[in-house]
């Protein structure tokens, strides 16, 4: 007979801080992906009546030379929403797994989505571009941005309390797991850091990818289908290999993880010129874009150099025995979850009682291994 769906079944702790920090972020997806969802409709609605663009829809505009096309907006706003689910995601393994590193991560990239909600609403109201000022004469425009900002604002004070919370109370989990030597603990720490950074890298660098393709480059320009044919899944494959080369510790797979990835900086540095010096005025491709872009280069690029850094970091600590010691953990839990089901099947009504109130310890895992 299948388990019913609990909280307890998908890995959230049954401490209050825990269920609070993924109750906030379960509400800031509804209401964000509410708040998009109608100002992607009230965006086709103001562009229902224009000429075709080069994506199939949009305006044309004589005084630009150039398609101002309601893809242009719509990206952005289904980024809020692919942005809202990779949190939720982060908040979810952070919570389940106890990754004190993950929460802070979590609650930083919430306010990274604040920084790009008050670039949105400078676009489109405080400094609007020729396209942006379509919607300068509607309210209703105004106020949902205004509101997705005050969302933001809000979770992120709330993550940013729930943080320290949670910091304290899941901060016992790398002893419990790793024991007492400091050179693993250690480690494990820039273990942690490497992961999470890497699922960051991933979001933003397809993120800046997808705006590129889809909003600068021209559908003729056979550089857009090399950006969405080759560059966007080859660097998801090749930080898929990073997070296999970081379990496994291969050595010689890290070397040209951190290899190209140190020399990626100079394409994104080369990119941040290209967008900002030598642009014709009357023609310029980056006209409505070049903020949300250059935000996204300087979180990618930052976010890479770390990386470049915190994979030395864990190159360095390959063989020393922290793989050995994750596996050893791993395999003592499975075992301890294994022996709670057979005692369960023995005892259906007694076991039930038990694992109502059975919370995880290093004290029930040593008398029920031996």
């Amino acid at each position: 007979m299948s388990r019913p769906l609990t909280l307890k079944s998908l890995g959230i702790p049954r401490s209050i801080w825990a269920r609070l920090f993924i109750s906030v972020a379960l509400l800031e997806v509804f209401a964000i992906v509410c708040i998009q969802g109608y100002v992607i409709k009230r965006t086709v609605d103001i562009y229902k009546n224009g000429v075709e663009s080069q994506w199939g829809f949009g305006v044309l505009t004589g005084s630009t030379k150039m398609s101002i096309t309601q893809e242009s907006f719509i990206v952005y706003d289904v980024i809020f929403i692919v942005a809202q689910l990779f949190l939720l995601m982060l908040c979810w393994e952070a919570v389940a797994h106890k990754n004190t590193i993950q929460i802070i991560a979590a609650t930083l990239f919430n306010v990274m989505c604040l920084i790009y909600s008050l670039i949105q609403y400078t676009t489109f109201y405080i400094r609007p571009s020729s396209s942006a000022g379509i919607f300068q004469k509607d309210n209703d425009m105004r106020v949902l941005q205004i509101t997705t900002m005050v969302v933001y604002s809000l979770c992120s004070v709330a993550f940013a309390m729930l943080t320290w919370e949670l910091y304290q109370l899941f901060g016992w989990k790398t002893y419990k797991k790793l024991g007492a030597n400091l050179a693993l603990r250690r480690a494990y720490k820039w273990h942690q850091i490497l992961l999470t950074l890497l699922k960051l890298d991933i979001f933003f660098f397809i993120s800046y990818s997808v705006q590129l393709a889809t909003l600068v480059l021209r559908v003729s320009d056979p550089e857009t289908w090399v950006q969405i044919g080759v560059v966007i899944p080859g660097s998801v494959v090749f930080l898929v290999l990073s997070f296999w080369a970081l379990k496994v510790e291969k050595r010689r797979v890290m070397i040209i993880v951190i290899i190209c990835l140190g020399l990626s900086p100079a394409y994104f540095i080369y990119k941040l010129v290209r967008m900002n010096v030598g642009i014709d005025k009357n023609n310029d491709p980056y006209l409505d874009s070049r903020k949300y872009l250059t935000f996204f280069i300087v979180v990618t690029l930052a976010l890479i150099l770390v990386t470049v850094y915190v994979s030395i970091r864990c190159y360095r600590n390959f063989g020393i025995g922290l793989k050995e010691a994750i596996a050893d953990y791993d395999a003592r839990k499975a075992q301890l979850k294994a022996n709670i089901a057979l005692l369960s099947s023995q005892n259906s009504d007694m076991a039930a009682a038990e694992n109502r109130n059975y919370e995880y310890t290093e004290v029930n895992e040593r008398f029920v291994l031996e």
